[in-house]
């Protein structure tokens, strides 16, 4: 479109003048716009309230911590400068002259606000459970303590102070997440449930900032002129455009409509000079409802679902082969303590191949627990996004398990906004869903699935569990901690409480005209900050 006005610009010149066109400064002048697609909208841009990894990107964009992370690497945000005490506890961050998008200057009191709303439990943050780790937390999440008991405090304008409750290595790199970003309060008493429901509706501290959100259609991000290093940043303008068919959005970038996309595997041998290939962070599992006094509150039961599932063929069908079979929980690649978690902590799990001997052992052992003749009897819903992938996918499981169980499974397809509201209300059998780390650390993982996790949609309760994790909170030890979140991890798998499925093995294709364009395992999907396009 914006092309195409330069065109008739430079027809009406010419009409004008009878000079000759100059397509090179034409071309130089036009503005600079990085376009690329989801399957589905963005669910909330409401910092505190993010809950996705297309929600996670954006905020990425628009929003500044008071750290950012850079490929892996904690860089200053909206602090510039920080200290922590000698026990790991304290720290004590100084802010930088900032300005927010409409002017106004940013506040430590800001983070503060920002920081106890993510634990207040009147706003019911879905990631709450991120703050733990702050001194009183729990007791201010649980409603036992005022919020004002938290331990952050803005000391003046420029100064925050955060109080852990245990020292995490890893707490720097989680301040660049959106849930710990600041938040005006004006804004957020002005509009209520609406707060950044639209672009008009908040504020942003970030590279970009939104100035158009279509819903179900696309988002424009145009560049913060008041961001603080907006020097740095060369695009003009991202595009995310809402595109549910992937074969759609592979066509849209032939056509030259998008400037990335994710290759479908049956495409992949086409483009295999071309496409990049890297891990996006994410492991996807069948998270198991036990909540109900079906089936799936019998632990054979889920053990026999999790036996019946091959999970080399589900990647070899579904993606050719792209993705990882995954027999584990905790992804192998975040941090241990002298290497990779998985390079230290190796396990089989449930293995790659399916074992219909042992499902059907344990199967057998939960028909008779629950007083089942038939397995054909047992009936469960199978609830996924409304994408051609996802019903791609809940098609194999069901085939896998119908075949090797001899249950029903219905496939119930809903709207990607609406399966995670499902998700976070406990109203579903069996989703297939999925999770990217928030920093490199198996904790990411394991967190979820604490009996007080807002995040344990399957209502998991392992008194042995949380014994594990509430040690690896607390220990300084840190060989005896991973030993600890190992164990952990080998307890949700023996009580068979999700069914791990695959590794994700994105492939992309990127416009070579753009230059830096970043991918990394934790907290984005794509990161365009650094983003350019070479001039022609």
């Amino acid at each position: 479109m914006k092309r195409s006005l330069v065109v008739v610009a430079c027809a009406l010149a010419l009409a004008a003048t009878g000079c000759a066109p100059k397509a090179e400064k034409a071309e130089a002048a036009s503005p600079k716009v990085f376009r690329f697609s989801y399957a589905s909208d963005i669910p909330t841009l409401d910092p505190q309230m993010g809950n996705s990894m297309p929600s996670a990107t954006v905020a990425f964009h628009i929003f500044d911590g008071l750290t950012r992370m850079d490929n892996g690497a904690v860089k200053p945000g909206i602090a510039e400068s920080w200290t922590v005490s000698d026990d790991g506890l304290v720290y004590v961050f100084k802010l930088r002259d900032a300005k927010w998008s409409d002017g106004q200057p940013i506040k430590a009191q800001e983070f503060e606000y920002g920081i106890r709303r993510l634990m207040d439990p009147a706003a019911a943050s879905p990631y709450s459970f991120l703050g733990l780790l702050i001194e009183n937390a729990d007791a201010v999440n649980s409603g036992k303590m005022p919020v004002e008991k938290l331990g952050v405090r803005a000391v003046d304008d420029k100064t925050v102070e955060l109080r852990l409750a245990y020292p995490a290595d890893y707490f720097l790199g989680m301040l660049s997440m959106c849930q710990f970003c600041a938040t005006r309060p004006d804004l957020v008493e002005r509009y209520g449930k609406d707060f950044a429901a639209t672009p008009d509706k908040n504020v942003y501290d970030g590279p970009f900032m939104v100035k158009e959100w279509a819903r179900e259609d696309r988002m424009i991000l145009v560049k913060n002129p008041n961001y603080w290093n907006a020097d740095s940043i060369a695009l003009d303008e991202i595009d995310i455009l809402i595109v549910p068919d992937e074969n759609t959005a592979l066509a849209m970038f032939d056509a030259g409509d998008l400037d990335l996309v994710r290759v479908p595997p049956a495409f992949v041998e086409k483009y295999k000079d071309r496409v990049v290939y890297y891990y996006d962070g994410s492991n996807d599992f069948i998270k198991l409802n036990m909540a109900s006094k079906g089936p799936l509150s019998d632990r054979d039961f889920r053990l026999a679902l999790n036996y019946a599932v091959d999970r080399q063929d589900f990647v070899d069908i579904t993606t050719k082969g792209l993705y990882d079979a995954n027999p584990r929980y905790v992804l192998p690649q975040v941090a241990g303590v002298d290497a990779a978690y998985g390079t230290e902590y190796p396990l089989p799990g449930f293995g790659v191949r399916a074992d219909v001997a042992k499902a059907k052992d344990h199967l057998a052992k939960a028909m008779a627990r629950l007083g089942v003749a038939d397995p054909s009897s047992i009936e469960i819903e199978f609830l996924t996004s409304d994408t051609d992938r996802s019903r791609a996918q809940a098609e194999i499981v069901q085939d896998q398990w119908q075949k090797n169980l001899g249950i029903k499974v219905v496939v119930k397809q809903v709207p990607y906004r609406q399966r995670l509201d499902m998700e976070s209300k406990k109203t579903f059998e069996t989703v297939f869903t999925g999770w990217a780390p928030d920093y490199s650390d198996p904790m990411t993982y394991l967190e979820l699935w604490t009996s007080d996790s807002p995040y344990n949609h399957g209502s998991y309760r392992s008194a042995k569990y949380d014994e594990y994790v509430a040690f690896a909170r607390k220990s300084t030890d840190k060989r005896a901690r991973m030993d600890a979140l190992f164990a952990a991890e080998k307890e949700l798998l023996a009580d068979g409480a999700i069914v791990p499925m695959q590794l994700r093995r994105e492939s992309l294709l990127v416009n070579p005209a753009f230059t830096g364009v970043g991918t990394y395992f934790i907290g984005t999907n794509y990161d365009l900050v650094h983003a350019d396009r070479a001039s022609k």
